[in-house]
């Protein structure tokens, strides 16, 4: 990558940084809770987790926790047993949570940008990039990972999880995604 399309892509990281803590200030939060809300609001059933959410933001659990414990205090959070196996323990979103992280992202995140297929079909092959020579899982929608099928209308499947899923659940992130070869 040369180095002006490094800058721009440092530039746009600075930004999007920066917009995220003035936002979460407004409600009296700091970045990382913002970050946490936000990927709340972006995870699927199968990413709601703290390993999830620590891998995803490139922090230790244990750097995290004392967020969530902040979170959950705040009634921001709940955490609950999952309901197929109780050892692991998913994450939503409240009511408060959905609310006051859509007042933040309302609160000036990002212009709004064009939808250029073009621009998304760059920054995505950038993404999958840095993330593959990072070792880095790569977070993505649904939609776009290589076990994500649609046998028929309004069908889709995960050849992964071997489970069905919405065409909402396309949209959502997930730990699992892997881009197509």
């Amino acid at each position: 990558m040369n180095t002006e399309t490094k800058l721009w892509i440092e530039r746009l990281s600075s930004l999007q940084h920066s917009l995220m803590r003035k936002a979460a200030g407004t409600q009296g939060l700091q970045l990382v809770h913002f970050e946490i809300l936000h990927y709340l609001s972006l995870c699927n059933r199968y990413s709601n987790t703290a390993q999830a959410l620590s891998e995803y933001l490139g922090q230790t659990k244990g750097s995290i926790s004392q967020s969530l414990k902040f979170l959950e205090d705040q009634a921001y959070i709940i955490r609950q047993p999952d309901t197929r196996d109780r050892r692991y323990v998913r994450l939503f979103l409240t009511d408060k949570g959905q609310e006051t992280f859509t007042q933040m992202a309302a609160a000036g995140l990002v212009p709004a940008l064009p939808d250029d297929p073009a621009l998304n079909h760059a920054l995505k092959n950038a993404l999958g990039t840095w993330q593959r020579e990072n070792g880095i899982k790569s977070f993505g929608q649904c939609r776009s990972c290589k076990y994500n099928q649609n046998p028929g209308e309004g069908v889709f499947y995960c050849a992964l999880l071997k489970e069905s899923l919405s065409a909402q659940d396309t949209e959502k992130i997930c730990r699992e995604h892997v881009f197509p070869a």
